[in-house]
């Protein structure tokens, strides 16, 4: 298990690497949580390329909750499960207006409430637009945080509460942010790109592929332009 001044360390560096926002911290709370319920298991270029039209036809809260199912299946059939997905933001939004006077909700609990409405998605929301201590948890956050050796658990769920215990509170905000772009760019899946990892000196994982490729500078090319286009596309929301 890591210690303190190493977790610091390693966020410190990785915020550096990836200083923009998270692609969907859009700063409203009732776009942050639409545009995260909509990227489950969808790229988040998909789901940036549609929310500006997405938001044209459903401004705020009340009039998604007054649009039926199909008008919203329009707005976003170009991402997978959207037909569940609208329900879930129908939903959402319907609650959000009978519950909580339209109000997006500022607490675990009531967000957690809501149709569709996870933990994950409710700490991305607590941490960007209302500056809360959470730790959204996706599937790069647990691979990520479990190779480094921080942890050693089975599931998201298990890894949010173990993150919980050891990342001091005053950078709990940092992990998802700089974490999901660490694990989509260069810890990913398989076979890692540790030969490009600015925290390898940290990192417990015991395969580390730190043979540097003949195409490395095309890679590291790439991958400036994936996260300019990223936050070209955020920044257009």
């Amino acid at each position: 298990m890591a210690n303190q001044r190493d977790v610091r360390t390693v966020l410190r560096r990785l915020k550096k690497t990836f200083p923009n926002p998270g692609a969907m911290e859009l700063g409203d709370p009732y776009r942050t949580l639409v545009a995260v319920m909509l990227s489950a298991r969808t790229r988040d270029e998909q789901v940036l390329k549609l929310l500006p039209g997405f938001f044209d036809a459903f401004p705020d809260v009340q009039m998604l909750a007054q649009a039926t199912p199909k008008q919203i299946e329009l707005k976003i059939n170009t991402i997978g499960m959207y037909r569940q997905k609208a329900k879930h933001v129908k939903g959402m939004a319907q609650a959000i207006v009978s519950k909580f006077r339209g109000a997006i909700p500022a607490t675990m609990d009531e967000l957690v409430s809501l149709p569709g409405v996870g933990r994950k998605t409710a700490s991305v929301v607590l941490v960007a637009c209302f500056g809360q201590a959470a730790i959204a948890v996706d599937t790069h956050v647990h691979r990520v945080t479990n190779r480094l050796g921080w942890i050693r658990t089975k599931t998201p769920e298990k890894t949010e509460q173990a993150l919980l215990k050891i990342v001091p509170r005053d950078v709990q905000r940092t992990v998802n942010q700089v974490f999901v772009k660490f694990g989509r760019y260069i810890c990913i899946p398989g076979k890692s790109r540790c030969w490009m990892c600015p925290v390898r000196e940290f990192c417990d994982y015991q395969r580390k592929n730190l043979l540097e490729p003949t195409d490395a500078a095309a890679v590291k090319v790439d991958l400036i332009r994936r996260e300019q286009e990223l936050e070209r596309l955020r920044k257009n929301v």
